[in-house]
This record gives C-alpha cells, structure tokens and sequence, in this order.
C-alpha cells in the first residue's frame, strides 16, 4: 500500500451535511465534533506514518489522518474498535470531526484499526520509535 497524504478535505455536492435542517446544523456547531475537527484533526501530521506504507506504486492507503483521529475518538469516547466504525458508519458527529461527510463509503473498518495498530507496532519494535 502505497502512502499518499490527506492533504485536503474538499466538500462534494453529495455531502451529508447539507441535508441537515437548521437546528441540527446548530447542535452539530455547538458538540465536541466541531472542536476535533477544527482543534484536534488539523494537528494531525500523516507524514509521520509514511515510513509503515510501500514506495512502490499501488492502491493508496486509508487516510492516516482519519485512522489516527478515529483512534484518538475510540479512547477518548470509551468505544471499542466495532462501537467506533459502527459510529463513523451512522453518526454524523464521528464524521463531522473526522472530516468525513463527503465521503461516499465511510473509509475505516475493524480490520484497518488493528493492521495499522500492528504496522505501528511493527514499527516500534524494529526501529525502537514510537511513532
């Protein structure tokens, strides 16, 4: 898999957040999707985590940005890795913050969390840093 960076989260005309009246555009503002998103999910750097994915040539990796913050969200809330892809899937507060509503498919399964858990961990071992 190869490592492409999630530099930009550019909204479609099919986003989720469109369809919502205006009190539930209110509410979403006011919860604490609006603050990972604009505080936590920017200071995520990806570039960090190139060294676990390929150089050569292949499909693109799952948005490290959206792993990472969907792992910070899974710890914070308390979920488990299924609660967690589950919540991203049905809640539009998992991907208001992890800028996901434009997305067709939402990208994480539970197989995704623990591969990269392990690749990270992989890492670690090797290498002696944590990313």
């Amino acid at each position: 898999m190869a490592f492409v960076a999630n530099a930009t989260q550019q909204l479609t005309l099919m986003d989720s957040t469109f369809n919502l009246t205006e009190r539930e555009k209110r509410f979403l503002e006011k919860s604490w999707a609006k603050t990972f998103a604009d505080k936590v999910f920017p200071a995520i750097d990806e570039n960090i985590f190139s060294v676990l994915y390929s150089d050569k040539a292949s499909r693109p990796n799952t948005p490290v940005n959206v792993i990472v913050g969907a792992l910070i969200l899974k710890e914070a809330l308390g979920d488990t890795d299924d609660e967690l892809v589950e919540a991203l899937m049905f809640d539009i507060r998992y991907q208001y913050a992890l800028h996901t509503t434009s997305f067709e498919e939402q990208p994480l399964s539970d197989r995704t969390l623990s591969r990269f858990r392990a690749r990270v961990l992989a890492y670690e071992t090797e290498h002696d840093v944590d990313l």
